[in-house]
């Protein structure tokens, strides 16, 4: 599943729910934080994923999101995921003309 909004829409919490009831429905679940640019994105899944221990694909700060969403694919075709869920970051901006 990949996220996508508006800043401050609820993309992670929504993550963190949606794999919340996939972990209670039996699934494998694998969460990828391609928010890479924003500080607490990445803290906010850890955080919500460590309740139950669903696996999370380790991002790092900075990086390209679109390898870091390629990269979760990958790893959770390699773990036979049940499901991943990949938080984006916002790409809507508004130019001041």
């Amino acid at each position: 599943m990949l996220l996508l909004g508006v800043n401050g829409s609820g993309k992670t919490t929504t993550a963190a729910k949606l794999a919340a009831q996939l972990k209670a429905g039996g699934h494998d679940v694998l969460l990828a934080a391609a928010d890479t640019f924003r500080a607490a994105a990445i803290e906010q899944l850890e955080e919500w994923g460590a309740p139950d221990r669903r696996r999370r694909h380790p991002p790092g700060r900075g990086l390209d999101p679109a390898a870091v969403v390629f990269d979760a694919v990958r790893a959770a075709t390699a773990r036979r995921a049940g499901a991943l869920i990949v938080d984006t970051a916002a790409a809507c901006t508004r130019r001041a003309t």
